[in-house]
């Protein structure tokens, strides 16, 4: 079944690049933190938005990102919510492959 979700594709394909080409370090800090605030206002008609699935992949991914952002953006009350999401990476892992082999989205990670 393949879903029609071109804007949930576009930025799910970016994330996959951000994952293998940013690196884990303080300059890239607002490039994670402008990817979440974006990623946020994606816009899906036939599924939820994975927002806990590329939280936890994030978090082990990027974990010194992910650790600034939780505690620098704490007061803002959306990056202290995602930030604060507990689901096991594998299990991420898994669901959001699916959603891009259903997308049609090649696996890059």
């Amino acid at each position: 079944m393949e879903l029609k979700e071109p804007e949930l594709k576009t930025i799910l394909q970016k994330f996959d690049n951000m994952i293998m080409e940013v690196p884990d370090e303080k300059r890239s800090i607002p490039q994670f933190k402008q990817f979440i605030s974006t990623f946020l206002r994606t816009k899906t008609k036939e599924v939820t938005l994975p927002v806990a699935d590329v939280m936890a992949i994030m978090k082990k991914k990027k974990p010194f990102v992910f650790a600034a952002i939780r505690n620098q953006y704490s007061h803002n009350v959306m990056f202290n919510v995602v930030t604060h999401i507990d689901v096991d990476y594998y299990e991420a892992y898994k669901r959001l492959n699916d959603l891009k082999q259903k997308l049609c989205i090649i696996k890059k990670y």
